[in-house]
C-alpha cells in the first residue's frame, strides 16, 4: 500500500490521467481544474490513503451507442478516483504481468489487437480450421466481486490494498440523480477495470494452455482454433462449464458458435475472417466508417476544405486505416480513397457556391475551351470532368489528404 500512496507514484498517475483526458465524474471537477492545485490535492489524497479514510465516489453513468443499436453502459469515476486507480494499477500490473500468458492480448503493455489477429491467422495457417467464436454476455457488468477478490488474494496479501480494490468495486453508480449499489461487475471506464477483467479470466487462459488449445483472447473477446469439429465441440462444452459453473459468467447462447473457417466467416475485433484466410473490416466496421466520413464531409457545409482535411478527416482516416490496414484491403482502400476524393470535391463545389469561382480555377489551371455550366450543389457534379480537372488527384496530395492506399502500402512493405 505504501507504494501506491507514494507521492512520485501519485504524480505519475495524474500525468497518465491527464494524458487520457476524459470527462468529469459526479463532482463535475475536470482534469484541468484538479491540476490547478495539484500539489494540495495529492497531499490531501495521500493522507486519506495512509489513514484509510479514502472513500471513492460513485461513478457517473453514461451510455454510448453500439454498432448493433444497443447502448453500452460506461461508468466515469471522478478525477481523484482515476488517479488512485491508476496508482494501484501501476503497482499491481507488473505483479500480474509476470503471471499472464501469451494468449492474452487486451489492455496489456507491449501487446496489441494486431498481435492477436496475427496469432489467429497463424493458427488458421497451421491447420486449426474449426473456430470457437465465443461471446460473454455483459462481461464487465457481471464479474462476481467475491470470486474476483479471492483471485486477487492469490497474489496480493496486503489487507489495505484488498480494502482499496473492494472499495472501487462497491463504489456504486449515480444515474439520473439516483444511487445504485454495485453488487457485481467492474465499471467500463474505470482505469483499473481492464486489469481486474484480465485477472478474472486468467483461469480460462491457464486451463486452455494446460490442455494445449489455441486460444486467443482480447479482454472478454476470445476465439479458440481447433483441428476437428468434434474436438471443437468438446472444447466448447468444457469452456462453457468453466466460465458458467466456476466463474459465474454467462456465455451468450446465440452469439457463441463453431465456424468452419474454410467455408464460413467469423468476426474478431472488428475484422472479418473469410475463407482463404483473408482478413478485412467487418460489415459493421465498414458501415460505421462510411457514416463517420459522410458526417465529416457533409455536402451542405461551407468550409475551408484544407482545414477540414487537416483537423477532422485526416486524424480519423489515419486511426481507422492503421487499425484495419494490416488486412487484405488493398483494393478496398483504393476504392475508399476515390469515394473520399469525390465527397471532398462535392464539399469544395458547395463551398465555392458561385460557378464563376469554378471558372476562375479552371482558367488558372490552363483551361482554354468553352466554360461549362454546372450545378454546384448536385452530387453528380462532383464526378464531372470539370470538377476533376480543377481538383485532380495531385490537388489532394497538395492539401495533404491522408491516403488509405499509401497507409496500406506502408503496413505491407513486402508488397511494395
Amino acid at each position: 500500500m505504501d507504494k501506491i500512496w507514494a507521492m512520485p507514484n501519485l504524480e505519475e498517475s495524474f500525468v497518465e490521467v491527464k494524458r487520457n483526458r476524459g470527462a468529469a465524474g459526479i463532482d463535475r471537477k475536470t482534469v484541468k481544474a484538479y491540476g490547478e492545485e495539484l500539489e494540495h490535492h495529492l497531499e490531501v489524497l495521500q493522507q486519506k490513503l495512509r489513514k484509510k479514510t479514502y472513500q471513492p465516489k460513485p461513478v457517473r453513468r453514461v451510455y454510448i451507442p453500439k454498432a448493433d443499436g444497443t447502448q453500452r453502459p460506461l461508468g466515469i469515476p471522478t478525477v481523484e478516483d482515476r488517479v488512485v486507480q491508476a496508482a494501484a494499477r501501476r503497482v499491481l500490473e507488473p505483479i500480474y504481468e509476470a503471471e499472464f500468458l501469451d494468449c492474452s492480448f487486451g489492455f496489456r503493455p507491449g501487446r496489441s489487437a494486431h498481435m492477436a489477429l496475427q496469432k489467429i491467422r497463424q493458427d488458421l495457417d497451421d491447420g486449426y480450421r474449426y473456430v470457437i467464436d465465443a461471446d460473454l454476455k455483459s462481461y464487465f457488468d457481471t464479474i462476481p466481486h467475491e470470486r474476483l477478490l479471492i483471485q486477487v488474494k492469490e497474489k496480493v496479501v496486503d489487507g489495505s490494498v484488498l480494502w482499496l480494490l473492494e472499495s472501487f468495486l462497491k463504489a456504486g453508480v449515480l444515474e439520473g440523480g439516483s444511487f445504485q449499489l454495485s453488487e457485481q461487475g467492474t465499471p467500463q471506464g474505470g482505469v483499473i477495470s481492464p486489469l481486474l477483467a484480465n485477472i478474472y479470466l486468467h483461469p480460462l487462459d491457464r486451463e486452455m494452455m494446460r490442455r494445449g488449445h489455441r486460444l486467443t483472447r482480447y479482454a472478454d473477446d476470445f476465439v479458440i482454433c481447433c483441428r476437428t469439429e468434434k474436438g471443437a465441440k468438446r472444447v466448447l462444452e468444457s469452456v462453457v462449464r468453466l466460465l458458467e459453473k466456476e466463474l459465474g459468467l454467462t456465455v451468450h447462447p446465440e452469439k457463441t458458435k463453431i465456424v468452419n473457417s474454410r467455408r464460413d466467416t467469423f468476426v474478431f475485433l472488428g475484422h472479418e475472417f473469410s475463407p482463404g484466410k483473408r482478413m478485412k473490416p467487418s460489415a459493421k466496421a465498414t458501415k460505421k466508417f462510411k457514416e463517420r466520413v459522410k458526417e465529416i464531409t457533409r455536402r451542405n457545409q461551407t468550409v475551408d476544405v484544407q482545414q477540414l482535411v487537416k483537423k477532422k478527416l485526416n486524424p480519423y482516416l489515419r486511426g481507422w486505416g492503421n487499425y484495419y490496414g494490416t488486412g487484405d484491403v488493398k483494393s478496398k482502400f483504393r476504392e475508399y480513397d476515390a469515394w473520399i476524393r469525390r465527397r471532398l470535391r462535392s464539399v469544395q463545389l458547395r463551398s465555392w457556391k458561385k460557378i464563376r469561382k469554378l471558372h476562375r480555377e479552371m482558367r488558372r489551371r490552363g483551361w482554354d475551351s468553352e466554360l461549362p455550366g454546372l450545378r454546384m450543389t448536385a452530387w453528380r457534379s462532383s464526378h464531372s470532368t470539370y470538377a476533376q480537372y480543377v481538383m485532380p488527384n495531385s490537388w489532394f496530395k497538395e492539401i495533404e489528404l491522408c491516403s488509405l492506399s499509401e497507409l496500406c502500402k506502408s503496413l505491407h512493405p513486402q508488397r511494395g
